[in-house]
């Protein structure tokens, strides 16, 4: 192999120019180099799939400032205490028609004149008006049996509602049917419900001759004012 000898000026650096794979020194253009491989210089266009990833990060940067930046108000980072939430929704009254509505009306009715020979009435019923601890009873575990009211007899079962219902949706419930449809008879309150459910925790469906008997526990009495 025969290697040649170039000689360069003093101070001088010689130019390269690259073409056609080949890297050609200016000053002796009868020495090349091969260029393969080697980068190029030059204005390469940007991938559009580039543009068009850098546009979406935008567009997502900004609709996150937008929707969660804000004013950067703490309110957002506050946890709802559970005894406040439950103290807000107890503030809520209950309205004892629309319970009664929807929890009694298919048995006893809107009109409490129940369904003859099948759910007894509540109108001028004495199982209902006689005293306090009676129908909440009835309520709170169900009755079942030969009963009568208003003169006739009925034989059905009621089923318990002490697990469904609360102590004020009882006594909302039995304080409209005790003052509606010509009913007069005190209030229920929810204190009530709570007395009775107390005294008698854990009990089957009461019998009509069982409830007759039954003492009442301490409570007032719920006769007509």
């Amino acid at each position: 192999m025969i290697r040649s000898r170039v000689r360069h000026s003093p101070g001088r650096t010689p130019r390269k120019e690259w073409g056609g794979g080949r890297c050609k020194d200016a000053a002796h253009p009868h020495i090349g180099f091969t260029g393969q491989g080697e980068p190029e210089e030059g204005n390469t266009p940007t991938p559009g799939w580039l543009w068009a990833f850098s546009a979406i990060l935008v567009v997502a940067m900004v609709y996150y400032l937008v929707r969660f930046g804000g004013s950067f108000s703490v309110a957002a980072h506050e946890v709802e205490q559970p005894g406040l939430a439950a103290a807000q929704r107890s503030t809520v009254p209950v309205k004892g028609d629309e319970v009664f509505s929807a929890v009694c009306g298919a048995c006893h009715q809107r009109h409490g004149r129940g369904i003859p020979g099948t759910y007894p009435p509540l109108v001028a019923s004495p199982w209902l008006l006689r005293d306090t601890y009676s129908p909440i009873r009835i309520v709170l575990a169900g009755l079942y049996g030969r009963i009568e009211v208003n003169g006739a007899m009925f034989n059905n079962r009621m089923p318990p509602l002490g697990d469904k219902l609360s102590d004020e949706e009882i006594a909302a419930a039995l304080s409209h049917a005790r003052s509606s449809w010509g009913n007069r008879a005190l209030r229920i309150t929810r204190s009530d419900v709570k007395s009775v459910r107390e005294s008698s925790p854990l009990r089957g469906p009461w019998t009509p001759p069982e409830l007759e008997m039954a003492p009442p526990p301490s409570m007032r009495p719920g006769n007509v004012p």
